[in-house]
């Protein structure tokens, strides 16, 4: 089976994550620990891509910088192609402060550098050298930058996915008839107004989301509780696989990219949706972000194995 070929269009960031939290306090907490990471919503998922099999090339801006420079070198270790990454000399790499919670969540404060000058000719320039089957993009980059980019594969014929984070409200109206839009639940209810806390509420946020965007599909991240699937003017929820949640950083960049990659490989919704949650569960049950993303086989096994044990 020949390689999907995915380019992802986003943001690269420089990630310094604390954990272990001793105490909080009247302006923050106190932790015990820190790591440094890549990171970058855009570099997560050209990774996961990448490390699950895909044939990926990376459309970002890093800034002309020692942290810059581990991006890219990280990137090419993994066999992502990073033509599409631009040098910025007059700014910096982005920069992401985590905050890792004692029960595996977190908390970011982003600094956007070198992301805000994301251009979308940058994807036109990359799309001349590298024809690809699909687009995964997010909004941690100018959103000029989001909706020409679709406009542009819109042209080509190129499915686009949008993971809408981090959490905001933008304008859906740009992006109306998008192959997929893939919130979590913060940025469904930054989209929609409505907290997809109940089976009710997630498919009343896709009825929004379909009515704002006209998405050949909607799948709702929903975290411990899974996915949810709007399909053909239906809901349909799709439980994730109970792990010990050790570290969430990247767990949902990695359910895209292999959302993205299954259906490439020409399985059909759901199917790409249940390897997606087999990816994310494997993915938060490792400490780090890019380091706990599997590969394809071990997703593969994963799912078997989940459904030996159901029989």
């Amino acid at each position: 089976m020949k390689k999907s070929r995915i380019m992802v269009v986003g943001s690269i960031n420089q990630d310094i994550i604390f954990h272990h939290p001793i105490k909080n306090t009247e302006i923050g907490t106190i932790y015990g620990g820190y790591t440094m990471a890549n990171g970058g919503k855009g570099n997560n998922q050209a990774s996961a891509a990448g490390k699950l099999g895909a044939d990926v090339i990376m459309v970002g801006c890093v800034g002309d910088d020692e942290y810059g420079r581990r991006q890219i070198q990280a990137l090419k270790k993994i066999g992502v192609h990073t033509e599409g990454i631009e040098v910025k000399k007059d700014l910096p790499t982005g920069l992401a402060y985590v905050g890792l919670k004692s029960d595996g969540t977190y908390c970011s404060d982003n600094a956007a550098g070198a992301n805000e000058a994301l251009n979308w000719r940058q994807v036109e320039d990359a799309l001349e050298k590298f024809p690809c089957h699909m687009i995964i993009m997010q909004i941690e980059m100018p959103l000029e930058t989001v909706y020409e980019t679709y406009r542009i594969a819109k042209k080509k014929g190129i499915p686009v996915i949008l993971d809408p984070g981090p959490a905001q409200k933008i304008d859906l109206q740009p992006l109306k008839g998008i192959y997929i839009i893939s919130p979590n639940e913060d940025e469904t209810y930054a989209l929609t107004g409505v907290r997809p806390d109940s089976r009710k509420e997630a498919e009343a946020a896709a009825c929004i989301l379909k009515e704002k965007c006209s998405p050949e599909y909607i799948v709702l991240k929903l975290g411990k509780k899974g996915a949810y699937l709007y399909a053909e003017g239906k809901g349909e929820l799709i439980p994730a696989v109970s792990v010990k949640t050790v570290d969430s950083t990247g767990a949902g960049d990695t359910f895209t990219a292999a959302l993205g990659i299954c259906l490439c490989q020409g399985m059909n919704i759901y199917q790409a949706v249940e390897y997606a949650n087999g990816a994310a569960a494997i993915c938060v049950s490792r400490q780090g972000g890019q380091p706990s993303i599997p590969e394809m086989n071990e997703v593969k096994e994963f799912i078997k194995n989940v459904k030996e044990k159901k029989l």
